[in-house]
């Protein structure tokens, strides 16, 4: 999944479209210095987005804004695996 387009909107908010859900606009708020999808908007079309795919928008939401450490700490341990895969897929060099 590809982050297409993010802009800051009010409220310490961000809205987002990523190219698996064109059709989708996704509203990302802070939690401490983090952000999380808060809201969406728009069509879904065939599919629904799981929490795997909701995990991935927020990391890389988090990447582009450069708050993924502090997102990555606070990650239950259900949600770890996929984020540790996603950061093992990226080669970044945060454990």
């Amino acid at each position: 999944m590809k982050l297409i387009h993010w802009s800051y909107a009010k409220r310490y908010q961000v809205k987002a479209i990523f190219d698996k859900f064109p059709d989708m606009i996704l509203v990302f708020r802070t939690v401490g210095s983090y952000y999380f999808v808060f809201t969406t908007t728009g069509s879904v079309g065939h599919t629904y987005p799981t929490r795997k795919d909701y995990v991935e928008m927020e990391l890389l939401v988090n990447e582009q804004l450069q708050t993924l450490p502090a997102y990555i700490k606070r990650k239950s341990a259900r949600e770890m695996e996929w984020v540790e895969s996603w950061i093992h897929e990226k080669e970044l060099p945060i454990t």
